[in-house]
């Protein structure tokens, strides 16, 4: 028998052997291609296994949180007359070709309230990709909770409260979530050499005598010049809110800003500095996306040239939508939802009615 066997083989060796050439370089390199196919689809689901999967089943109840203020802080404004928001039977509006994926910007410190929220959207429709930041003080109806600030869904009740929250306030239907922690961004800004980014005097000038920078030793930066930032001064620099010219609108804007100078270095990255890159920032990123979901969006993002837009901006609420107000001892952003839904909807939409595809 083991005659046979060895028989059997010598043939196909043989009948391999008798193969022109151009036949034997064919079926090598065809067995190269494969190999490596395989080894890519294998390495990718690995990268993808580094992020922390959480979609928020596990949560842990929280009671209602209130960054209340002393009262001589608040009784110069209107108190918030927050409008009554109609419920729906549906998830929030969605359409076919356009993903939303919302970015939350956590500070565990506070127990991880959500300082920042920006939608990013994915078009491959017309080949775009949008960001839109929410402002964490808008006063908003929270299922199940008293009033509050759009800053405190995640750290009650988990993601599923904060799509309940979107659904509710803006009719919009989030795809996916992915959330890092402000300290973990400095270590993604590091891993990138820094980013490009051009700070005014008054900025400069105010994080050089803050402790928004933590380490005093980055406590240098070049009032009025585009300059290369570290980990530690781009934190610093998100962060600012209270700087002459910043609010919390100002720090929206820059996060913003961060995170187009993110996407524009990352573009330009090889492939080995991408895949380094990836196993640097996964594992501290937190996402209710799965491995088949993120490979489905990346693929249909990559085939649609989305990659290669430049990103478009944008805020909610918009200007002249919104009052400066207090509830419950708080500072808030008294806003008109209808106006704001309006808007964001056509940023986010587009005009065309008849392209409408609510769930």
């Amino acid at each position: 028998m083991a005659k046979t066997n060895e028989r059997s083989v010598g043939r196909q060796k043989g009948a391999f052997a008798r193969k022109p050439l151009w036949y034997k370089v064919f079926m090598i390199t065809a067995l190269v291609i494969i190999l490596c196919l395989v080894g890519m689809i294998f390495y990718v689901y690995y990268l993808m296994s580094l992020a922390n999967y959480d979609d928020g089943s596990d949560h842990v109840v929280q009671e209602d949180y209130f960054e209340t203020v002393p009262v001589e802080e608040y009784t110069h404004l209107p108190e918030a007359t927050l409008e009554t928001v109609a419920d729906k039977d549906t998830d929030g509006r969605s359409k076919e070709g356009i993903t939303n994926i919302l970015l939350l910007g956590l500070d565990q410190e506070s127990g991880n309230l959500s300082d920042a929220l920006i939608v990013v959207t994915l078009d491959t429709n017309h080949k775009k990709i949008m960001l839109t930041s929410f402002m964490r003080d808008m006063l908003v109806q929270i299922p199940g909770y008293s009033n509050n600030k759009l800053n405190t869904p995640y750290q009650k009740g988990g993601i599923q409260l904060v799509y309940d929250v979107f659904s509710h306030n803006f009719d919009l239907d989030l795809d996916g979530y992915v959330a890092i922690n402000y300290n973990m961004l400095e270590k993604v800004i590091d891993k990138l050499g820094g980013i490009s980014l051009y700070i005014d005097a008054d900025e400069a000038n105010f994080q050089n005598t803050s402790n928004f920078i933590s380490n005093p030793a980055y406590r240098n930066l070049i009032p009025g010049a585009t300059q290369t930032l570290n980990g530690c001064q781009v934190v610093g620099y998100c962060r600012n809110r209270v700087s002459l010219k910043t609010s919390d609108f100002g720090r929206t804007q820059k996060q913003r800003v961060v995170l187009n100078a993110i996407y524009e270095k990352f573009k330009d990255q090889s492939l080995p500095e991408l895949l380094s890159l990836m196993e640097t920032v996964l594992p501290y990123v937190t996402t209710d996306l799965d491995l088949m979901e993120m490979t489905s969006l990346a693929t249909k993002v990559f085939d649609a040239g989305v990659l290669s837009a430049e990103m478009e901006q944008f805020r909610i609420p918009v200007d002249g939508s919104y009052t400066d107000s207090w509830y419950n001892a708080m500072l808030v952003l008294d806003v008109d939802f209808e106006k704001n839904i309006e808007e964001l909807h056509r940023f986010i939409f587009g005009e065309e009615e008849e392209d409408k595809d609510e769930k």
